[in-house]
């Protein structure tokens, strides 16, 4: 895990990746971390006929408890704000009230640590210890491996086209997760908790979360490119 930066602030307001008319519309959450912007960005720009803006904390909390947050159709969120005040927990309860689909990317899985609510949303958590007492659930992570991925569920449509594939990139272990998600990837590196990958549901709506896209390398990545389009893609489905 790269440094984090709690100050820096990419934008504030929505700023339109792609100008098309076509759906879905996606918004990016960003902010609270390093990573490789301009590929990052890149890889969406990649995607044909979805269109994408982009808002970072601290602003990204305004616009998501804001009437504009109902214009899209999926939110996807790369960020990591592991402080957010647990008085912040209405707003997620707001949207996932309403049923709009998430998607949450790698270290989204850190934030929100004060609130055990965003927990059984994403359907797990990346524990880390200034948050909790209890040394047994701290988790780790290590830069730079080679992970081999396995598709456990090749009949859901975010595996849709995807087999067993090998991805540069880094690894989470001992995470918690929540019991009743649905697995749709995992690992056997010893670097890595088991389950990268999963779709879960809450109040009214359906959530993924794929560990993987730590940096450019992983971004370029194929399959990963593939499973972030069909997650896309069939949250946006399922809710129409």
């Amino acid at each position: 895990m790269k440094k984090t930066i709690f100050k820096v602030v990419l934008l504030i307001t929505t700023v339109s990746l792609i100008s098309c008319t076509q759906t879905p519309k996606v918004l990016l959450i960003v902010g609270g971390h390093s990573y490789d912007t301009t590929e990052f960005f890149h890889m969406f720009h990649s995607m044909e006929g979805i269109e994408f803006d982009s808002v970072s904390h601290p602003g990204a909390m305004k616009l998501l408890q804001s009437e504009e947050v109902d214009s899209y159709d999926l939110l996807l969120f790369y960020d990591f704000i592991p402080d957010l005040p647990e008085r912040d927990s209405g707003i997620f309860l707001r949207l996932t009230g309403q049923g709009i689909p998430m998607l949450f990317l790698h270290h989204a899985i850190c934030t929100f640590q004060e609130w055990d609510g965003y927990m059984e949303m994403v359907g797990g958590r990346y524990v880390m210890p200034r948050f909790s007492s209890d040394t047994s659930l701290f988790s780790d992570y290590r830069h730079d491996i080679d992970l081999h991925i396995e598709v456990v569920n090749s009949g859901h449509p975010v595996t849709k086209g995807v087999v067993d594939f090998n991805i540069h990139d880094e690894g989470y272990s001992n995470i918690t997760v929540v019991d009743g998600v649905t697995p749709l990837l995992k690992t056997e590196h010893p670097d890595c908790s088991p389950l990268v990958g999963w779709v879960h549901s809450h109040n009214q709506s359906t959530i993924v979360y794929l560990m993987l896209g730590h940096d450019k390398i992983a971004y370029r990545n194929s399959s990963f490119k593939q499973l972030l389009n069909n997650s896309i893609r069939w949250l946006v489905e399922k809710t129409d």
